[in-house]
């Protein structure tokens, strides 16, 4: 049984199959259907939670990727300057080894720099 609805203008599938699903204790899950049909399913990779519920169904929910929500203020030398979405100002630095730069120096030289 397939049910396709809208659920906050994205398009979420709802599938629900019979059959029997095997857990190795480890990372492995498999699922045999009882009726298998090619392409039922689409394919999807997701970070998320299983679980068995109380009633024995298999229960995946996945995880959203969390974007980062910041708004660029001044590009610098070897980072960034950033707005956040909570209020705050983030200063994202990066600086290679092969660089021969002195970290701390390169720090407090980009932060002074980053002053708005």
């Amino acid at each position: 049984m397939i049910n396709n609805q809208n659920n906050f203008n994205e398009k979420v599938e709802h599938v629900q199959l019979g059959g029997q699903a095997f857990y190795d204790e480890s990372k492995f899950f498999m699922f045999s259907p009882d009726s298998p049909e090619v392409g039922l399913v689409k394919k999807f990779r997701s970070r998320g939670v299983g679980q068995q519920m109380a009633d024995g169904t298999f229960d995946f929910v996945a995880k959203p990727v969390l974007r980062p929500k910041s708004t660029l203020i001044k590009k610098l030398a070897h980072g960034r300057i950033s707005a956040t979405a909570d209020g705050a100002i983030q200063l994202t630095l990066k600086v290679f080894k092969n660089e021969g730069l002195d970290c701390m120096d390169t720090i407090m030289k980009e932060a002074r720099e980053a002053t708005v």
